[in-house]
């Protein structure tokens, strides 16, 4: 769980030593580069429709993000899939998002995973999901990756328990394996199977509906989802079609290659944009702040602006 929503606000540090990230393409991007994978992009989906899913394919998994209610589960745990697919319990607070990223990463067969994450399944795929739980605790590398979207702070505020008032988020990860789909949430005690999948069957066509019923269970009480697909890198799919169909004899004037030229363009555009946010989200504006106020109340403005500002809110 984690006490965290779709809106930016600051990163807290839970006593995990785990800090609440936001829910957002960029920073989940930048997340899977730390991580060690490689050619893996975030998109966040705005419906469900396959064809859709189909345009940003490969899709390794989706990340679907809700708010929390306590509710009776009596859907039965595939233990046999617990054993040859990766799934962790969720022992650590506000690791939920790492956690739903780490559980496509590590059951996608065509992901090139990176030396640190491919130790990290070979070490855990014989252990036990709440041992697995433990075991991405104590990762460094991977807590580290988490923890730099950990906004410094000028005060150290003490954690508390979620109440029943609070808005409780969580992230639970829908994956393809061994011929079915399932469900993995960290708070379960194993992975769901949702339905069968065949060969060459797109799994993206069985799962939309099994997403629809989870979003119509609370939806007459709750309207803040958020969904987001890992897929390839959407940069190198686009070159990999020019190259393609540049060996077919296409030059740089053929529509198909124009388009997906400029398609090209704006994944990097987004790219950059990317960068400069989470760049942002990292940097320590706590200085400059405090500088600010000073030089502010040097010059005897603090207080008037203080007092504007009081009478504007009382407004």
């Amino acid at each position: 769980l984690a006490r965290s929503a779709h809106a930016e606000q600051p990163a807290a540090m839970s006593s995990s030593g785990w800090c609440t990230i936001e829910s957002d393409p960029g920073v989940f991007t930048e997340l899977i580069a730390a991580f060690g994978a490689k050619n893996c992009q975030v998109e966040e989906l705005y419906s469900l429709d396959v064809d859709s899913l189909r345009e940003i394919a490969p899709v390794h998994g989706l990340i679907f993000l809700f708010k929390w209610q306590r509710e009776s589960d009596d859907r039965p745990v595939d233990e046999d899939a617990a054993a040859t697919m990766f799934f962790a319990k969720q022992v650590i607070t506000n690791a939920c998002a790492t956690q739903a990223i780490l559980s496509i990463l590590l059951n996608a067969s065509d992901v090139e995973l990176g030396e640190e994450l491919t130790a990290f399944r070979e070490f855990t795929i014989g252990l036990p999901p709440d041992m697995r739980g433990d075991a991405l605790g104590g990762y460094q590398q991977i807590r580290d990756a988490h923890n730099s979207f950990a906004r410094p702070e000028p005060f150290v505020m003490t954690s508390k328990a979620a109440t029943k008032d609070d808005d409780v988020f969580h992230f639970i990860a829908y994956v393809p394996h061994n011929g079915g789909i399932y469900e993995l949430d960290g708070l379960k005690q194993g992975p769901i199977r949702l339905c069968d999948v065949a060969d060459g069957e797109d799994w993206l066509e069985k799962v939309e509906p099994e997403i629809q019923k989870r979003i119509q269970r609370y939806a007459s009480s709750e309207i803040r989802f958020n969904l987001m697909a890992v897929v390839k890198d959407q940069r190198s799919v686009c070159r990999e079609l020019i190259e393609a169909r540049r060996n077919e004899g296409a030059g740089d004037d053929d529509p198909t290659v124009a388009e997906l030229q400029e398609r090209l363009a704006a994944e990097e555009a987004k790219f950059e944009r990317w960068n400069v946010e989470n760049t942002r989200r990292k940097h320590n504006y706590v200085p400059f702040i405090m500088n600010l106020l000073k030089i502010l109340a040097e010059k005897g403005e603090l207080e008037r602006l203080v007092r504007e500002a009081s009478e504007k809110r009382a407004r």
